[in-house]
């Protein structure tokens, strides 16, 4: 197989919703943070509600100038991984059955 047909194949799957073009799990968790409210189509004001924690904080951790606080870390791991949310909307717990 040659370059270009693999990439028509993953451009395929993609399409296909087979695969993920980007695995977030195995970027750093500020950045997941940051991958996943885009995804879930908040800005930071409404997620910062979400975790509860202000505005500025969540800036500051997703840009990697500031570690995520302990009094925030659960609820930013409940968000990240056992959320799923549709347009603004919470569906669902995240089904862990992969």
């Amino acid at each position: 197989m040659n370059l270009q047909d693999a990439i028509e194949e993953i451009l395929k799957d993609v399409e296909d919703n087979k695969h993920p073009i980007l695995d977030a799990g195995c970027l750093p968790i500020h950045r997941q943070l940051k991958v996943k409210r885009v995804h879930d189509n908040f800005n930071q004001s409404e997620l910062a509600a979400i975790i509860g924690c202000g505005v500025s904080t969540l800036s500051e951790i997703e840009n990697g100038r500031r570690r995520i606080p302990y009094k925030y870390l659960e609820r930013v791991k409940q968000y990240l991984y056992c959320e799923m949310y549709w347009d603004k909307e919470f569906i669902g717990p995240i089904s862990q059955d992969w």
